[in-house]
């Protein structure tokens, strides 16, 4: 498995397409900045390229990135939880 399968894969999921404005397929590799400014889409497409490893066989691929998604899904919500409970502090206070 490629990198840019991996990337088209996150790409077909993601709105309106955005990983692949973030994305150099004839390079493989993350552009600089996201055309859009959609800076969640460019650390999809970082994160990719970063956690991609060419030896490896296709359903490690798959697994690495999933679970370097996971990993990123799990920080953000303990991100928005926080948040949120600081809007509950606030308003207790």
């Amino acid at each position: 498995m490629t990198l840019n399968q991996l990337v088209l894969r996150a790409a077909t999921v993601y709105p309106d397409g955005q990983v692949l404005d973030c994305w150099d397929s004839s390079k493989q590799r993350p552009r600089r900045s996201s055309k859009g400014g959609d800076t969640l889409a460019l650390f999809i497409a970082r994160e990719l390229a970063d956690t991609y490893d060419s030896e490896a066989d296709d359903g490690t691929q798959i697994a690495t990135a999933a679970k370097a998604m996971q990993t990123a899904t799990d920080d953000l919500q303990a991100v928005a939880q926080s948040l949120s409970d600081l809007a509950v502090e606030r308003m207790a206070a």
